[in-house]
């Protein structure tokens, strides 16, 4: 029994590092609808707390609020130079959202939420950058896309990635 134990074990730890990265909940939405989703982050960069947390929204997605956060500043980065008005009030179009000021120590882990419009693409996947920015001025770049035929264990620091519902 303990030496199957340590079999699964040993099978399962080259998948753990790929389940510690920051994911985004859901995994998967239909296309063209409202989506609520979490950015889930497990944990600081080491052993250091996050202090700031920047997702660059995929081209695309509209309509862009973030749930504002006790303890943490929003910080909003419009698309382009000049912006787009968007259907539902908000002046324009983001690119980015930044959550800053805060402090999610190593030991725990947090989510943080926002909306958006999903684009009208069955079976596509949108990839979300995040930039995780930690005390000390540690920074980890959760940024890398899967290449055509990869998966994302295969990469040591993965974007989020949200799967759009064939039709």
């Amino acid at each position: 029994m303990r030496k199957t134990l340590l079999a699964l074990l040993a099978t399962a730890a080259p998948a753990l590092p790929a389940a510690a990265h920051v994911t985004l909940d859901p995994a998967q939405a239909a296309p063209h609808a409202y989506v609520r989703a979490a950015l889930r982050v497990p944990h600081g960069c080491g052993t250091a707390a996050t202090t700031r947390l920047t997702v660059r929204l995929p081209e695309g997605v509209t309509g862009a609020r973030p749930m504002p956060k006790p303890g943490w500043t929003l910080v909003l980065t419009p698309h382009g130079d000049a912006g787009t008005p968007t259907a539902h009030g908000a002046a324009r179009e983001l690119s980015a959202i930044t959550w800053e000021g805060g402090r999610l120590p190593n030991e725990h882990y947090d989510e943080f939420v926002l909306r958006f419009r999903a684009p009208d693409q069955p079976g596509a996947t949108l990839w979300f950058a995040v930039r995780q920015e930690c005390e000390g001025g540690a920074v980890t770049d959760w940024a890398e896309v899967p290449a055509e035929g990869r998966r994302i264990s295969d990469y040591r620091h993965p974007a989020a990635s949200l799967r759009l519902a064939p039709r």
